[in-house]
């Protein structure tokens, strides 16, 4: 169940608990064509949250959980940090920038393909750079837990689909909090083009080419546009995040299982926002974006319990699996067995021929040695 925190409390206030739309008494009609499941409104400077649909329901991210992965490994990679993807980096499944085995990429130049286009391939490189994938999965769960994310279990870096892998729009509030404060991930997710420059890897040389944001429209046509992320997978359909700053205060907007019709999820985003900008400041909030109950060094040791858990699940899955190959050559074992006593039995019932009347019978040191025993 989402919205509990470590010891039994309400995260964000009891009224986010419900699982419909929930706004202020006071407040005006919200606008039409909002397709979200699940929805917040915040005010990203007070951390109050103004609307919201099923605020803490877990849903699938998609690629909007990028903004954890930012905010995660941001502070550890430096921006002119040369990193060389691997080949299982480079053939990362699902959007790519294009990035290859072998090549030479900095930090920088790998987040802009991670915000700007949702490279998966630039996930996975960032991801190794930090020391590995389920190491990078470690820390964002971490990360998560110290900036008060209950709702929220990770398992990519990228936003794939995980087996387990769920969050929430109240979570996902916290993820972008987090996000606009840092200059670095605010810049690499304002940029409209970049380039990536030409490799010369295994051999073969490759040209550079130019990647273009996927948010520009949001960017070019809604006021104040600040930040913005997509996301889809079958499983999470379309999910969105953006910010938007005016007269020095700043909204933020997360959609979870939208449709990007009748309007686009950033023009649905873009009324959204007018909404809460219009709201009276004497409108009470529904709810609150509520610091982390455990401590970082908490969250760490929960991480690393986690990561000691999975290392005792693999042992013991690698027994499982030797125990299993063992029990299904007992009955190959069984089967030769068998046919070595049946030859045996076989071999001992094996008459002899009877000596002739006038033969005589042979030296006992020539007896048969089945006989003999």
């Amino acid at each position: 169940m989402g919205g509990i925190g470590p010891n039994g409390e309400y995260v964000g206030g009891e009224q986010l608990q419900g699982r419909g739309i929930i706004t202020p008494p006071a407040a005006p009609a919200l606008p039409d064509g909002l397709t979200a499941t699940a929805w917040t409104l915040v005010d990203l400077d007070t951390g109050k949250i103004l609307a919201a649909r099923d605020p803490h329901g877990r849903y699938q991210p998609a690629s909007i959980l990028k903004t954890l992965t930012c905010v995660t490994l941001i502070p550890l990679l430096p921006g002119d940090k040369i990193v060389t993807p691997s080949a299982q980096a480079a053939g990362a499944e699902g959007s790519a920038v294009g990035i290859v085995a072998g090549g030479k990429y900095t930090v920088d130049e790998l987040f802009q393909g991670l915000l700007m286009v949702s490279g998966n391939d630039t996930a996975a490189a960032l991801a190794e750079a930090a020391g590995g994938v389920s190491h990078t999965v470690q820390l964002m769960n971490a990360k998560a837990l110290s900036l008060g994310a209950y709702d929220t279990f990770v398992q990519t870096p990228s936003g794939l689909d995980g087996w387990q892998q769920l969050t929430s729009a109240y979570d996902m509030s916290l993820f972008l909090r987090a996000a606009v404060n840092l200059p670095r991930f605010v810049a690499y997710d304002q940029t409209r083009t970049a380039t990536i420059p030409a490799q010369n890897a295994n051999g073969k040389a490759l040209n550079a080419f130019q990647i273009q944001s996927q948010s520009t429209p949001f960017m070019t046509k809604v006021p104040g546009a600040l930040v913005a992320k997509t996301g889809f997978t079958d499983a999470a359909q379309h999910t969105y995040v953006a910010a938007t700053e005016r007269n020095g205060h700043r909204l933020g907007v997360v959609f979870m299982r939208a449709q990007r019709w009748p309007l686009d999820q950033w023009q649905q985003a873009a009324k959204l926002f007018d909404w809460g900008y219009a709201l009276a400041p004497t409108v009470a909030a529904v709810g609150h974006l509520d610091d982390a109950v455990v401590t970082p060094a908490q969250a760490a040791q929960s991480s690393q319990a986690a990561a000691t858990k999975t290392a005792a699940l693999r042992k013991a899955e690698a027994a499982a699996k030797a125990n299993s190959q063992w029990r299904q050559s007992i009955p190959i074992a069984i089967i030769g067995l068998g046919v070595i006593i049946v030859s045996v039995v076989m071999v001992r019932r094996r008459p002899r021929k009877a000596a002739p009347l006038s033969q005589t019978p042979p030296p006992t040191d020539l007896l048969d040695p089945v006989r003999s025993e």
